[in-house]
């Protein structure tokens, strides 16, 4: 089984970067990437994870979910497990529709650690409106499913509500003491007589030009 999970939010989007984005991205204007500072994050956070004996990832299929985790996983020679678990929230206040994503094969070409084989062990329904009986739900059957049938150290890359559900569900009833909910802000979680706790939270692997102002 599993006994340490570190936690992270993908790194900068495009559009925070570029105010001008959604006026000139047509295709999948809701699936935003990483700014040229997120993946600069990106890098830094797998440089630092080197060291940390990570064993598995899992990542939202979103792209800046993606990219986040293969920076990290091009560093560590991991593959990527996608998991829609951790989406972020179908909120239709964010997405006016299903937000249309790459498929599989699309992903498989732009992300080469992807791993083709892995099944979603959930598929969120559009539209979510329930934080606490949806999205923290459905992140927590997809963390006990990984927790229970993987073992070692793991990482979830993931987006805002679905990390901090992750926090959320490790801690029930839903301590979020310590945790960092910044774009990549790792937070780390160790299993100890069977209990989850907060190890720490670091942002010190990011160099002071990535850093959201």
């Amino acid at each position: 089984m599993v006994n340490e999970v570190f936690i992270l939010r993908h790194g900068i989007r495009l559009d925070i970067d570029d105010k001008a984005y959604f006026r000139h991205y047509l295709k999948r204007k809701d699936d935003v990437p990483l700014s040229s500072r997120g993946i600069i994050q990106a890098e830094e956070t797998g440089e630092f994870l080197k060291n940390q004996h990570v064993t598995h990832i899992f990542s939202s299929p979103f792209f800046r979910t993606l990219q986040t985790a293969q920076a990290v996983a091009s560093k560590l020679n991991l593959p990527i497990n996608v998991e829609y678990g951790f989406i972020e929230m179908l909120n239709p206040n964010w997405f006016p529709a299903d937000p249309e994503l790459l498929t599989k094969k699309e992903a498989l070409s732009v992300f080469p650690n992807i791993n083709p084989d892995y099944e979603s062990f959930v598929q969120p329904e559009y539209p979510e409106t329930d934080y606490e009986g949806v999205v923290l739900h459905r992140v927590k059957k997809a963390l006990d499913e990984i927790i229970l049938r993987y073992d070692g150290t793991i990482l979830i890359v993931g987006h805002g509500a679905s990390t901090e559900s992750a926090a959320k569900a490790l801690m029930l009833p839903g301590s979020l003491e310590g945790f960092d909910g910044k774009m990549c802000a790792l937070n780390k979680y160790v299993r100890e007589n069977g209990k989850w706790t907060f190890a720490y939270c670091t942002t010190d692997h990011l160099s002071a030009e990535s850093i959201l102002n």
